[in-house]
């Protein structure tokens, strides 16, 4: 159906209202889930994987093999982390994207922080002992609801 003289009323989303969270709201949301994506590109492509993940002082921080994928990610590399969540009978979700930088995690006390805080275990098989953070440079998010 095309756009009427009074625009785009009973259009499909026409009722949707599209909501910018601040960066406090996004912080907020990262803490509320154990499980998002973090994505790069590698050689031209883009690759993007599940994790499980925490939130620390301003970072996100996961678990992975050294040799695998992941952790062969060159430290300072860009990447992006992302988190959302749908409710298709309300028509209404949201999404968080946080974009900077990748760090291999040396140092042994916040190795050993880490390791003692409750994170959920990564799904993936295989010894999984390093610790990646990703420092956030910008972090963006949005959440769509009907009117």
């Amino acid at each position: 159906m095309p756009p009427t003289e009074t625009g785009f009323q009973g259009m499909p989303g026409s009722r949707h209202i599209t909501e910018e969270l601040t960066p406090d709201k996004c912080w907020e949301l990262l803490t509320s889930h154990q499980t998002g994506r973090i994505g790069y590109v590698d050689d031209g492509t883009v690759q993007i994987f599940p994790v499980n993940y925490m939130v620390h002082q301003d970072a996100i921080y996961f678990r992975t093999a050294e040799d695998g994928a992941l952790g062969r990610i060159m430290p300072q590399a860009r990447v992006s982390f992302q988190i959302d969540a749908a409710d298709p009978v309300k028509l209404a979700g949201w999404s968080v994207l946080a974009s900077g930088t990748l760090e291999h995690v040396q140092d042994p006390a916040l190795v050993t922080f880490l390791a003692g805080r409750v994170m959920e275990e990564p799904w993936a098989a295989g010894l999984r002992t390093a610790f990646i953070a990703v420092h956030p440079e910008t972090l963006t998010g949005r959440r769509v609801y009907m009117a």
